[in-house]
């Protein structure tokens, strides 16, 4: 009988956690579709952005002030900047072990090429991973808080710019989670400085490009560049007319405060997408899991009674045929 008290005891716990997990991934699920909607809405903007600082290369570097080509050449003999975003709270499945490998190994290369090295780390468990075996690395930690919050944006976005501006880093590389479908994250190195050029450079429906959108006045603006690019499309040269018109001398700063925060914002926006679909997906196994371990200890259980109940129906018949 104490058996069949520790199965019951054992299906009532399982059954409980089993409920837990179907409600995470319920929870789950819904997180991952308003953060999907949120990419979708963002995604001509960022599209945008990246397209027209493309453009810009196509301009002399003569042409940009000192503090502007900083952020369009490498600076040598200088830090190389890593951010890397990964999860508050686990059972994410391998969502966090991607990144973390992939940051070990290339600080290890960049280790042996004697570079120096600087993380920014976004998410308690990437810090956890990294902490003890590169803490002389770790220049600044944020904790990634439970929804979309535009103030840690702004604040990775002056680290970035503060190191940039003061020389401190050659480059700027962030590690996040690309998200393709619940089932499949992509591990994801993308360069943000020196910017480069756009993979696409084919424009958007218009290929004029003007800063209307961005707070510049329409009318009576005096535009300052007027640039040709030519960008090589599958074989073909394509020509593209970039005009950007605007009052005042801060149009190069002003793109490059709007470009630096549209990569943090995608790359944020794409981990947290891949974070909930990776623990929809977790919890999703787990739900099954349970619920196959639940068949199994109840068929167990019905076997145990039905051997107890077999035992005592011989036990009466052999005591009756002894009477």
């Amino acid at each position: 009988m104490s058996n069949l008290k520790q199965l019951r005891t054992r299906i009532k716990s399982v059954k409980s956690t089993q409920r837990i997990t179907k409600a995470m991934q319920l929870v789950s699920a819904s997180k991952m579709a308003k953060i999907k909607s949120q990419i979708a809405n963002s995604n001509f903007y960022i599209e945008a952005i990246s397209k027209m600082m493309s453009a810009i290369l196509s301009i002399d570097m003569y042409e940009l002030s000192i503090e502007e080509q900083k952020f369009f050449n490498t600076v040598p003999n200088k830090a190389n900047l890593l951010i890397v975003m990964t999860s508050q709270r686990g059972l994410c499945g391998t969502f966090n072990y991607s990144i973390i490998k992939q940051v070990k190994n290339d600080i290890k290369e960049l280790e042996n090429k004697g570079e120096q090295i600087k993380l920014i780390i976004i998410g308690k468990k990437g810090y956890e991973a990294l902490k003890r075996q590169y803490v002389n690395y770790i220049d600044s930690y944020f904790e990634l808080p439970k929804i979309h919050d535009e103030n840690l944006m702004l604040q990775v976005k002056q680290k970035i710019m503060s190191a940039v501006e003061n020389l401190e880093v050659s480059n700027c590389v962030i590690y996040f989670n690309k998200f393709k479908n619940a089932m499949t994250q992509i591990m994801t190195r993308q360069q943000i400085l020196p910017v480069a050029k756009y993979q696409d450079d084919s424009m958007i429906d218009n290929p004029i490009v003007n800063l209307v959108g961005f707070g510049y006045k329409e009318r009576g603006a005096k535009p300052i560049n007027n640039r040709r690019a030519t960008s090589d499309i599958v074989g073909e040269s394509k020509s593209i007319d970039y005009n950007y018109e605007y009052e005042g001398e801060n149009l190069i700063s002003n793109l490059i405060n709007l470009y630096v925060n549209s990569q943090i914002n995608y790359a944020l926006l794409q981990s947290r997408a891949s974070e909930e679909g990776a623990r929809m997906t977790a919890m999703e196994n787990a739900t099954n899991n349970a619920n196959d371990l639940i068949s199994k200890l109840v068929l167990k259980l019905n076997r145990s009674r039905q051997a107890i109940i077999t035992t005592e129906l011989i036990e009466i018949i052999a005591g009756s045929e002894a009477v």
